[in-house]
C-alpha cells in the first residue's frame, strides 16, 4: 500500500507526453485536470518532468494538492519540474512503472511513445491480475486505440472493458468525478471516493526550478 494511502488519501496517477508546451490547449487542460484531482482531495503523481506531468502537477499546486514525482534520475539527468512537493526517485523505467502499478488509480491524458508502454502495461496487469489499479483512457487518441485493440489484437470482450474511457472534450470535472468512482470500487466503498478535507483554493505555488 502506498505511503498517502495509508494515511486516508488515494494517489491518482496521471501519465503523459513530456513534449507538451505551455501554449498548447492540451497542456491547458492538463492543468485543469490537476485542479480538479486536487479539488476531490486527492494525491496526485505523475513522471515528474515537463509537458503534460508537469500541468497536471501544477494545477494541483495551485489548489494546494500534494504532488509525487516519479523521477528516473540516473536515466535521463532531469531535475523534477517545480510543482513536486515529494520526489521519489527510481533507478530505471521498469522501477518507475512498478511504482506507478502501486497507486490507486491511473490516468492517461495526451502522450506520445513513453504513455502508449505505460498505458500498454497498466491495461495488461488488468488483464491477468485481480489487484491491478484501474485505468482511465480519456481523449480521442485512446479511443482510437481501443478501436485498434478490438478489431486487429487477439482479445475478447472482457479485456476490452478492464479499461474506463472518456471521450476528446470531458470535462475535468468529468475526469475528477469518475476518478472518485474508480476509487470509491477499489477501496469497495459502495460509491465515489469522498475526501472530508479538501485543499485550500489559492494556496501558493513555488516559482523557481
Amino acid at each position: 500500500m502506498n505511503a498517502s494511502a495509508k494515511a486516508g488519501v488515494p494517489i491518482v496517477g496521471v501519465y503523459g507526453s513530456a513534449r507538451l508546451p505551455e501554449t498548447n490547449e492540451h497542456y491547458q487542460y492538463a492543468v485543469e485536470v490537476g485542479r480538479a484531482l486536487a479539488g476531490e482531495g486527492f494525491t496526485v503523481a505523475t513522471g515528474g518532468y515537463a509537458g503534460v506531468m508537469e500541468a497536471v502537477s501544477k494545477g494541483a499546486r495551485e489548489l494546494g494538492g500534494e504532488v509525487i514525482g516519479y523521477t528516473v534520475t540516473s536515466w535521463d539527468g532531469l531535475p523534477a519540474n517545480r510543482y513536486v512537493t515529494e520526489q521519489r526517485d527510481s533507478t530505471d523505467l521498469f522501477d518507475r512503472l512498478r511504482k506507478f502499478s502501486e497507486v490507486d488509480l491511473l490516468i492517461a491524458l495526451d502522450g506520445g511513445l513513453g504513455t502508449l508502454a505505460e498505458v500498454a502495461v497498466s491495461w495488461n496487469l488488468l488483464q491477468v491480475g485481480s489487484d491491478a489499479r484501474p485505468l482511465l483512457l480519456v481523449g480521442e487518441q485512446w479511443q482510437a486505440l481501443h478501436n485498434f485493440v478490438r478489431e486487429k489484437l487477439i482479445v475478447g470482450e472482457a479485456d476490452l472493458n478492464v479499461v474506463r474511457l472518456l471521450p476528446e472534450g470531458s470535462t475535468p470535472s468529468l475526469v475528477a468525478a469518475t476518478a472518485c468512482e474508480l476509487v470509491g470500487q477499489r477501496l469497495g466503498l459502495g460509491g465515489p471516493w469522498e475526501s472530508q478535507q479538501r485543499p485550500t483554493t489559492g494556496a501558493t505555488a513555488p516559482t523557481s526550478r
